[in-house]
């Protein structure tokens, strides 16, 4: 066996890397990457509402398919969750904040309250509704009244659902609906 030498042993690369690279032209002091960001998302925000829209729908189709299986635990179960948490995640970017509060709130009851006996299936529904109508009343955040209203009563009870009956991991990271 040879010894390891302490001399650095240089590689020659067999392609140029250079030649696979497209070279950027220098853009101009004026030019703001900034502005630029800023332009492509106000061209992007024309299909937010479609967008958000679509959302909806994915939750519908999921929410019904585990309502059709008895809301037991499941794929359709975690299907629907992903859907709702996907909601509250894209919702704020796609400027509904209501919706994404609603979301939260949702995604804290499927994830607390583990027993199929207290999953209470009227409340699920009325944050699916709620979500549904902020984004076809356009409700996108607190200047609504009515959406707002809404809101706050949904994370108040769903709030109150889950302090008597909700379950608590200890790795817990302590955020509650509230903070959404």
């Amino acid at each position: 066996m040879s010894k390891p030498s302490d001399a650095p042993e240089y590689i020659e690369a067999k392609n140029d890397l250079r030649k696979k690279v497209r070279e950027i032209r220098r853009r101009s002091p004026a030019d703001d990457p900034v502005k630029r960001a800023e332009a492509a998302l106000q061209i992007l925000s024309t299909h937010f509402d479609d967008w958000m829209l679509d959302e909806v729908k994915t939750m519908f189709s999921t929410r019904d398919a585990w309502a059709a299986v008895d809301y037991r635990e499941g794929e359709e179960k975690r299907a629907f969750h992903r859907a709702v948490h996907d909601i509250k995640g894209q919702s704020t970017t796609l400027g509904f904040p209501l919706a994404t509060r609603v979301a939260g709130s949702l995604c804290s009851l499927l994830e607390r309250i583990t027993d199929r006996a207290l999953t209470p299936v009227d409340l699920v529904n009325q944050h699916v509704d709620a979500i549904r109508a902020i984004v076809r009343e356009r409700a996108k955040d607190e200047q609504n009244r009515v959406g707002s209203a809404l809101t706050q009563t949904l994370l108040d009870v769903t709030e109150a659902y889950i302090a008597k009956h909700g379950h608590i991991d200890e790795e817990d990271d302590g955020v509650i609906i509230r903070d959404l």
